[in-house]
């Protein structure tokens, strides 16, 4: 099984774009996006250009991709039908990656928010006229060639109860390996969420950390703290858990890093170290681009 990162905070970018190839080459979240605002500041120039340098990447490999997973509808982890200058999207992008593929979407219906359930009512208006091969994934499990598909139920987006809303996340079974691809569960932070993880066993876990960043305004200091707590056992557990996303918005997210590798021998990585890179933050540096201009 080849875990290839497309798009993730440590390329730069707003997102956990994936392409997992077994014998079917699976496109999993793709979108990539900037945050509009951070610092009181729109994005660095730099910023830019890995957003544009990710999208590259991921319509070259939405063109060889047999399956399509959409984890949620929140536009770092889908690319719309229309013109967005912080997700680089456009009609045609859209087109280009949900055209003649099998589409595994969360249900657009039941377990979710009301602003996810406006974006998803959008996207499945375009959707259907470019691709009539969709399929909702809540709870769903299914073989394809030798390699088998396991969505979870609805998780929350961070912590139970969440306004943000849910998500499903992706198991790739193949061979006797296991992947599982957990976008926005934050840490995880809900206990449910950790649970499922453990019991699935996965040999390779991808997830978003915890966003520290939000401390004492979306998040509570217990938030963070069971975050972390759920993620030590999970890597005393998992051989190799790759923890990026909204972590990896805030600097201090190395230090969180340590803390959690003390705990345990197993691997505790970045998505850019998967493919032998350092971490390329930039949100997180924002303000220090703008001081130095």
């Amino acid at each position: 099984m080849n875990i290839t990162p497309l798009a993730f905070e440590s390329f730069g970018v707003r997102s956990m774009c994936s392409f997992i190839e077994t014998d079917v080459k699976i496109l999993v979240d793709p979108g990539t996006s900037l945050g509009a605002k951070r610092f009181g500041l729109p994005p660095w120039k730099t910023e830019f250009d890995a957003l544009h340098d990710t999208r590259r990447k991921l319509q070259e490999h939405a063109r060889i991709a047999d399956v399509v997973t959409v984890s949620h509808y929140h536009f770092d982890h889908f690319t719309p039908f229309s013109l967005g200058r912080f997700l680089d999207s456009s009609p045609r992008f859209a087109e280009e990656i949900y055209w003649d593929k099998r589409l595994f979407i969360k249900n657009p219906e039941l377990n979710i928010n009301k602003s996810q359930m406006k974006r998803a009512k959008d996207f499945l208006g375009n959707v259907k006229d470019v691709n009539r091969d969709i399929t909702y994934s809540d709870g769903l499990s299914v073989d394809i060639g030798d390699t088998r598909l396991e969505f979870s139920d609805a998780l929350p987006h961070g912590p139970g109860g969440s306004r943000l809303g849910f998500l499903v996340a992706l198991t790739v079974k193949y061979k006797g390996e296991c992947v599982m691809h957990a976008s926005d569960v934050q840490g995880p932070i809900f206990d449910g969420t950790k649970d499922f993880i453990l019991d699935v066993g996965p040999d390779l876990l991808i997830l978003s950390g915890p966003p520290i960043y939000l401390l004492g305004f979306a998040l509570s200091k217990e938030d963070i703290d069971n975050a972390k707590r759920n993620l030590i056992e999970l890597t005393q557990e998992i051989p190799k858990v790759v923890v990026d996303h909204h972590l990896l918005r805030d600097l201090r997210c190395f230090d969180f890093l340590e803390s959690v590798r003390e705990e345990t021998g197993n691997e505790v990585l970045v998505a850019s170290e998967i493919m032998g890179l350092e971490p390329n933050l930039l949100e997180a540096h924002r303000k220090e681009f703008y001081l130095e201009k």
